[in-house]
C-alpha cells in the first residue's frame, strides 16, 4: 500500500497517512470557528442595561472552541492520519470490492448515515417554530441515536433527555438566551 511503511513480522501495520477529505473537513470547521469568533466582535460581551452576558459570548466561546478542536484534529490528521472502523478509509478488504464503479458495503453505510443526518438537520429547523428549540433538538437527538447510531431505546431516550436538560441549563438558565418556544410559549396559551 502506498504511503505506509513496510510491515515487519510481529508489528502492527503502519497507519494510513492523512486523507484529503478529512483535511478539508477539519479546515472548513476551523474556518467556521474563525468566522464565528471574529463575527462576535460586532456584539457587546456584556449587556449594559443589566450587566448580564451579552450576545457576543456564545459565538465567541463556541467559535474559539470549534477553532481549537478543528486545529487539533487537523494536526492529528497530518501527523498520523485517522482510520476508524466503518469510515471507509481503512485498508482494502481481502476480497474484491465489486465491479468498477461500485462502492464497498462500508462506504455505502457511511454515505447513507451522512444522508440521513443531512436531511434530518433541515427538518429539525422546520420543526423549531412549532415545537420550540429545545424539544426539536431533543427529537433530533432521539432520532439520530435510534435511526443512525442504532442505540437501545432506553439509551437513546436518556441521551435525548440529557440534551434537553443540558441545553435548558446552558441557554435558558445560565446564558439567558431567548429561545423559540413554539407551542410551549406561555404567551400563546395566555392569549386564548
Amino acid at each position: 500500500m502506498s504511503g505506509s511503511a513496510p510491515n515487519t513480522p510481529g508489528t502492527a501495520p503502519a497507519p494510513d497517512r492523512s486523507r484529503w477529505p478529512m483535511r478539508v473537513t477539519h479546515t472548513v470547521l476551523a474556518g467556521v470557528g474563525t468566522l464565528f469568533f471574529l463575527g462576535s466582535f460586532a456584539y457587546p460581551w456584556i449587556t449594559e442595561e443589566d450587566g448580564t452576558i451579552g450576545p457576543a459570548a456564545l459565538p465567541r466561546v463556541a467559535g474559539s472552541l470549534l477553532l481549537v478542536v478543528a486545529l487539533a484534529l487537523l494536526w492529528r490528521e497530518e501527523r498520523s492520519g485517522t482510520v476508524l472502523e466503518g469510515d471507509g478509509g481503512g485498508e482494502e478488504p481481502d476480497g474484491p470490492t465489486g465491479e468498477e464503479g461500485h462502492e464497498a458495503p462500508d462506504e455505502y453505510r457511511v454515505r447513507r448515515k451522512l444522508l440521513v443526518v443531512a436531511v434530518s438537520l433541515p427538518c429539525t429547523g422546520l420543526l423549531i417554530p412549532f415545537l420550540g428549540m429545545l424539544p426539536a433538538l431533543a427529537l433530533l437527538t432521539l432520532f439520530l441515536t435510534l435511526a443512525v447510531e442504532r442505540l437501545r431505546p432506553w439509551v437513546a431516550l436518556t441521551a435525548s433527555a440529557g440534551v434537553l436538560v443540558v441545553c435548558y441549563l446552558l441557554f435558558v438558565v445560565l446564558l439567558r438566551v431567548p429561545l423559540p418556544l413554539g407551542v410551549f410559549d406561555p404567551a400563546l396559551w395566555g392569549a386564548a
